[in-house]
């Protein structure tokens, strides 16, 4: 049976064009306004609603907000053309995990994504993004470096801090040859010591390269990690004609979507009395907040206890507009995938 998904979007143009992609797979469903939106949500079965944050009366946010309060079983994401970075703060308290922006043309294929992904529960993969002859190439995960490819992505496995580093230094010389900015080496940096100092936990849940001082809000990792073999992790390089990127993926998905907006919300707040961002003296967060800010797309895909895949993906061509806001996470009592 097809899933129904309600379009909330008072621009005309933009409800239609996004019915219209999402037709050929779903029901779909399109209201101008909140009134319109609550009669679809009671007289019709929604799967997904898609609204806009700024409507006629009654915003997207007191939609979603209804939506957890009587429709419950009802998924939601937000869309805006304003900068996203001014709704963390609802984003963190209000548990919403996907916002996207609309640019002077709206993303549609990034919707069309999105509502896969949050619909069949099947998040992982940066294939998923690009279509046509992408290839995934991942069966020498152990050789020396290479080239990204032209059309697709290549993975190696990382075993060491000395792996980590010296792969880190080829994938951003070659990556920056190909037009990625000098902060791409920042940004492998950030996700790569993730997944190999924060991610790897005991069954206790304790870190295993690095030692916690929770007075301090404070991590320390251990010299020359050499990790075990099922810490291991991931890292995957390439681009396409429009886009470089880089995904990163653990094997434990420990990062808790809970903390991503805490950490993005703690360097995006202000201080009223400092003038500073509240989280400019937290000993980590700001790295994630930093490769957002260099990313043009940063995502987060998270099947608790069992992997973490981070995406981030630079427009060849120069920045595309506000950031979107993507997370998603495997709902166990609904997955499909082994």
């Amino acid at each position: 049976m097809k899933k129904s998904i309600l379009i909330v979007e008072d621009i005309h143009s933009i409800r239609e064009a996004i019915m219209d992609l999402l037709s050929t797979k779903f029901n779909v469903f399109g209201a101008e306004h909140f009134e319109e939106a609550v009669w679809y949500l009671t007289n019709e079965k929604i799967d997904l609603t898609i609204t806009d944050i700024r409507l006629p009366g009654k915003s997207g946010i007191d939609l979603v907000k209804l939506i957890q309060k009587e429709f419950p079983n009802i998924l939601y994401a937000l869309m805006t053309a304003y900068n996203i970075n001014e709704y963390i703060k609802y984003a963190k308290d209000l548990h919403i995990w996907n916002i996207i922006p609309k640019y002077s043309f709206l993303d549609i294929h990034l919707i069309e994504v999105m509502v896969e992904k949050l619909l069949s529960n099947d998040i992982f993969g940066i294939e998923k993004y690009f279509t046509g002859d992408f290839k995934v190439y991942s069966q020498n995960i152990n050789s020396e470096f290479e080239e990204a490819p032209s059309n697709g992505i290549l993975y190696k496995q990382i075993k060491s801090d000395q792996d980590r580093s010296i792969l880190c230094g080829k994938i951003s010389k070659n990556l920056i040859q190909l037009g990625a900015p000098k902060a791409i080496q920042q940004v492998l940096e950030e996700l790569t010591s993730n997944a190999m100092i924060r991610a790897p936990r005991t069954h206790e849940g304790e870190y295993k390269y690095q030692f916690e001082i929770p007075s301090h809000d404070m991590v320390v990792p251990l010299d020359n990690i050499q990790l075990m073999p099922d810490d291991y992790f991931l890292i995957g390089y390439g681009a396409t004609e429009s886009t470089i990127f880089i995904v990163v993926r653990d094997q434990f998905g420990s990062l808790r979507k809970e903390e991503i907006l805490h950490r993005l919300d703690r360097h995006i707040s202000i201080d009223d009395s400092t003038g500073f961002p509240k989280g400019l003296e937290d000993s980590h967060g700001r790295g994630l907040y930093i490769c957002r800010e260099i990313s043009d797309q940063l995502i987060f895909n998270i099947e608790p206890g069992v992997c973490t895949e981070t995406i981030a993906m630079i427009n060849r061509e120069g920045r595309t507009g506000f950031k979107s806001l993507s997370i998603y996470e495997v709902d166990p009592k609904s997955k499909t995938n082994p």
